[in-house]
């Protein structure tokens, strides 16, 4: 069996709820899964994801640093982390914490002391900063790094969404010390991974030789067996809502959209962790805000549609995966659609202004089986384009 040294900022276990975190997880245990390689993991985990922590039981090694402790860590590691949390000047582009870095970098160290990996595989761009220190432990092992997002575009978008003059001469600044950081980086390592081909001619276009790019698809919750009979008067909108991107789309849809739709009796469901004390003045009878939920299914089962008017971020957007696979109607944007080769009116509905969405839902009043039928384009679409388990040993197949 090969060696292979996998590091990330996150540790991966099976009830990890962030979608970056779920391919993760399915990457590493596909790969450990396959008899082809002994797999060391060298990870961080919050004090509260320790119980959580599976990999041994899987038969993967690991030295996962816990992040936190007594009083006096916590406030060293506050201490410790400000100038990269702040300073948009700091060498790793706030894309991992110093500290976390820190003990990243002293945990492959000591890897190192009696293990020489065949492969190392960094998983994000934050880990993609080690990379050269691990050429210089590791000379002769191939190197692999995952980017599940393309980070540098969402810090573009960032900046170009930003109206304030002093803080989008930061967010720029930010952008184009991380995009020549990350271009330097995926130039450097034998093998990039994407998860979409919007993201591969992203790369690309940017000096990227193409040879060594290789698209795997992104892990989704399946949701096709989900059953769609009793359709309500109810969009929705799903995703964590501490995330900015999710806030900013579902407060625009809450206060642009649904005031046109007033006398049309559709109500707005907000599904997603953390949403902000803002919605609390939002929230009415026809704008409810449910936070957290354990299974999102029977929110699928009864929707009229799933909204996703995204302005930020980057790289495929998982909710998206899910709501097709559910053969929900999704409306959505450029930003929301991009890296999923679904056609618009067929598969999806593509909006972009506020009237976009409200003819798009009353269409969909009008004639539940236009509806019926984008659903159902959807779920096959997925079938057809999704297969995880193929792409992962289309890669596997180019590490040997």
């Amino acid at each position: 069996m090969k060696k292979l040294l996998w590091i990330s900022p996150a540790v991966p276990y099976d009830a990890v709820s962030h979608a970056g975190g779920k391919t993760h997880n399915y990457y590493i245990k596909y790969f450990q899964k396959s008899g082809q390689y002994d797999i060391h993991l060298i990870s961080l985990a919050e004090a509260d994801e320790v119980p959580l922590l599976d990999a041994e039981q899987y038969g993967i090694s690991s030295d996962v640093c816990v992040v936190g402790g007594n009083l006096f860590k916590n406030v060293f590691r506050m201490v410790y982390n400000i100038n990269s949390l702040y300073n948009i000047r700091h060498p790793l582009c706030q894309t991992i914490l110093s500290y976390q870095y820190r003990a990243l970098k002293k945990r492959v160290k000591n890897y190192a002391k009696e293990n020489r990996p065949e492969i190392v595989i960094m998983q994000w761009t934050g880990a993609a900063f080690l990379l050269p220190y691990v050429q210089e432990l590791f000379p002769q092992a191939k190197t692999v790094i995952i980017e599940e997002d393309v980070t540098f575009l969402g810090y573009q978008r960032r900046y170009e969404q930003e109206n304030d003059a002093r803080r989008k001469a930061r967010y720029r600044y930010s952008y184009e010390h991380l995009k020549e950081k990350e271009l330097n980086l995926l130039q450097r390592s034998s093998i990039v991974v994407v998860n979409n081909d919007k993201d591969r001619r992203l790369l690309v276009d940017n000096g990227i030789e193409e040879s060594k790019i290789y698209t795997a698809a992104a892990y989704y919750d399946d949701y096709s067996s989900v059953g769609r009979k009793h359709i309500e008067r109810k969009v929705l909108f799903y995703g964590g809502m501490h995330r900015e991107e999710n806030h900013r789309a579902a407060m625009w849809f809450a206060k642009n959209v649904m005031p046109l739709l007033k006398d049309d009796g559709i109500t707005f469901e907000v599904v997603g962790n953390h949403p902000r004390k803002e919605w609390n003045e939002v929230q009415s009878d026809k704008i409810q805000v449910e936070g957290f939920v354990e299974d999102v299914s029977p929110y699928f089962e009864h929707c009229l549609c799933m909204v996703a008017p995204l302005e930020l971020g980057a790289g495929v957007k998982v909710k998206i995966l899910e709501g097709l696979s559910a053969g929900i109607p999704v409306l959505t944007n450029t930003v929301g659609i991009e890296g999923i080769a679904a056609q618009d009116g067929k598969e999806y509905i593509h909006c972009n202004t506020v009237q976009d969405y409200v003819v798009a839902i009353r269409r969909l009043l009008e004639s539940p089986e236009a509806g019926r039928q984008i659903g159902e384009n959807a779920r096959q679409f997925m079938k057809n384009h999704y297969n995880l388990n193929r792409t992962l040993d289309g890669l596997m197949k180019v590490l040997e």
